[in-house]
């Protein structure tokens, strides 16, 4: 991993921050199609389909998102 991955949030911290494991959160986005989006539009699902979830977990579910599927994280 790169140092950009290093400072994701963990398993617990994203669990504890959003309600839901990341592996859940990634079949949601995976069944959506966000495996060809651009990061502001995976943030922006949240935005539309998970409304407690704050625009910084958004955030770093996305980053966790991308990163899992072997994308670029943006910095």
């Amino acid at each position: 991993m790169s140092d950009a991955n290093s400072s994701l949030p963990s398993d617990y911290d994203v669990l504890q921050g959003t309600g839901r494991h990341p592996d859940e959160w990634f079949a949601f986005l995976d069944l959506a199609g966000a495996s060809t989006w651009q990061h502001l539009e995976i943030v922006s699902w949240f935005a539309t389909n998970a409304d407690y979830v704050s625009a910084d977990w958004a955030r770093a579910v996305a980053l966790r998102y991308a990163a899992a599927r072997g994308r670029s994280v943006p910095e």
